[in-house]
């Protein structure tokens, strides 16, 4: 009899052990899972969130991620809620969520932002409507780095929060606590936000400011702003000796109004990787068939693959106006007679040949120059590389069908 009782108590102890243990299963960890890897916002809310807002200790994460999840529904599933009769509901709580929005929330949405979720736009919606109460967390986030994938983000709520934040963003310009290097990305936020009224404060900036490169940073959204006659400075700052003037000029110089495209023709040999893609850049407005050496001789030095990929497109355009005539027998003779380490380089090229523009020339070119076959030998005997191949292969295609159409 007591064997049998034991066994009865040991039979009840497991049964409540698994009833607690039912009970004490976490709706945070499914619910984050469901909205941030799935995006299935509704499912998230209705089954995990909502749960896991009541029973987590720290409301913090669970109220972000339902703030969020309204947000995402609301955008991806509107006509869902309407047929269900929960669009009201779901406004309702994306707006009172949105107004009760604390710091340490804003910081969990912060967390989300630098992970690239694909409720991204959302959460980067929720911040700008938050407005000017995110801006001091964003700067300080700014000089701090301890979300360095969301600053990309951070820029552009803080252009979108736009003149209601220009006094903060004014009076972190102007503290002596704020690195230079954040002073510029503001500087430029300013100038992108496009408000005028600041204009005087910053004209009384610059004449505080030791460092060149702010210096210049200043003149280029003061130009931006309207002041036209800071044009020259901007130009004279592509040949400055220092780096991050010459920077600040290059960026600026796609503004300018009719600037004199030979400096910029010769600042596509500037050694900073930065300035050349600025330049490259602002060569597609302002054009000069001047450039298109230079340019061509950026396919394969060591500029970065995107900057690379800018001149690709320059070309390309100077190709379509017309000003880049004998490019497709360059790009040929460059990709068939010389040892291109680089798979990267070569396939730019080839990309550049497939253009509709550069294969006109092929197919235009004087027959005794062999453009075609020398590109289909290439093709044959010498290119290892599967990417170029395929690409090369569609080029030949693309050839072939225009001589039939002949």
């Amino acid at each position: 009899m007591k064997k049998l009782l034991a066994i009865y108590l040991v039979l009840i102890w497991v049964v409540s052990f698994g009833c607690k243990q039912e009970k004490i299963i976490p709706e945070l960890s499914p619910g984050r899972d469901k909205l941030l890897g799935a995006g299935l916002a509704i499912d998230a809310i209705e089954n995990h969130l909502k749960l896991a807002e009541i029973e987590e200790e720290n409301k913090d994460e669970p109220r972000a991620l339902l703030l969020i999840g309204y947000s995402h529904a609301l955008s991806t599933s509107l006509t869902w809620l309407k047929n269900n009769e929960k669009e009201t509901e779901y406004r309702a709580e994306r707006a009172r969520r949105l107004k009760e929005l604390n710091t340490s929330e804003i910081e969990e949405l912060f967390k989300v932002l630098n992970h690239g979720y694909r409720v991204q736009k959302d959460t980067i919606q929720i911040l700008i409507d938050k407005g000017t109460p995110v801006i001091p967390l964003i700067l300080k986030d700014l000089i701090e780095s301890r979300y360095p994938k969301a600053h990309d983000d951070f820029e552009y709520i803080l252009t979108q929060i736009g003149s209601k934040g220009l006094d903060q963003l004014y009076t972190a310009v102007s503290s002596p606590d704020t690195p230079t290097s954040v002073k510029i990305k503001l500087i430029r936020i300013i100038g992108d936000i496009g408000d005028p009224s600041i204009q005087d404060k910053l004209e009384s900036l610059k004449n505080t400011v030791s460092d060149a490169g702010l210096k210049m940073e200043i003149n280029a959204t003061l130009y931006q702003l309207g002041y036209k006659a800071y044009q020259k400075d901007i130009e004279a700052g592509l040949s400055d000796d220092n780096v991050v003037v010459r920077r600040a000029s290059a960026r600026s110089v796609e503004l300018l109004n009719q600037p004199a495209t030979s400096k910029l023709v010769n600042a596509l040999k500037d050694t900073d990787d930065r300035v050349r893609r600025y330049i490259a850049k602002a060569l597609q407005k302002h054009v000069d068939p001047n450039a298109v050496d230079n340019l061509f001789d950026m396919l394969t030095n060591n500029s970065s693959g995107s900057t690379k990929q800018i001149v690709l497109n320059t070309l390309n355009q100077y190709a379509e106006k017309g000003l880049a005539d004998g490019l497709a027998q360059r790009l040929i003779t460059l990709l068939t007679e010389t040892e291109l380490t680089d798979h990267e380089d070569r396939l730019r090229i080839v990309q550049l040949l497939s253009k509709p523009a550069v294969i006109k020339q092929i197919q235009t070119a004087d027959p005794y120059d062999n453009l075609h076959p020398k590109i289909f030998e290439y093709f044959n005997k010498k290119e290892t590389n599967k990417m170029v191949k395929d690409e090369l292969s569609a080029l030949l295609v693309e050839l072939d069908k225009g001589e039939l159409e002949e």
